[in-house]
């Protein structure tokens, strides 16, 4: 979490219900969708390990300096997974600060406008972490599935 800020136990709560009943399905959807849909590759593991390491500092700025500095990147043709897989993810975390955090998932409900921005950069450190957690569990499990059907497919 960002210094200064303790999150109730009641945000707590709702972070980990979402983590379990939300995220989780849709970190799922979210690799499922890149992976099948638009034939993207799973991430490499340096990259998981990257992103998990900074996803686990829970501060939400260097979160978003690193998927930052991943776009920007010039990635030569053969990774162009993973610049696709960070803009999809920086998308998605946006909606999720701007719109989902306080109209869907209610977590800003009874903040004073004056705590609203660290309220705000500590829950989404949470989320963010949850959903980049489930994101590289299914990371994982994709990219030994695909390698198993890829002999099984040359054998043919």
């Amino acid at each position: 979490m960002e210094p200064g800020t303790m999150l109730d136990q009641k945000q707590l709560r709702k972070v980990w219900f979402l983590s379990d009943n939300v995220l989780y399905r849709e970190a799922v959807a979210f690799l499922h969708k890149l992976v099948y849909e638009q034939e993207c590759d799973p991430l490499p593991t340096s990259q998981v390990t990257g992103l998990l390491n900074i996803a686990l500092l829970l501060k939400y700025g260097e979160l978003e300096d690193f998927i930052q500095h991943q776009l920007e990147r010039n990635w030569p043709p053969g990774k162009r997974d993973i610049k696709i897989l960070y803009t999809a993810l920086e998308e998605v975390l946006g909606i999720m600060r701007r719109k989902r955090l306080k109209d869907e998932f209610h977590l800003l409900d009874g903040v004073s406008a004056g705590e609203i921005r660290r309220e705000t950069d500590a829950l989404m450190a949470l989320l963010a972490r949850e959903f980049i957690q489930h994101m590289v569990a299914e990371n994982g499990r994709l990219a030994v599935e695909l390698s198993n059907q890829r002999p099984r497919q040359r054998s043919k």
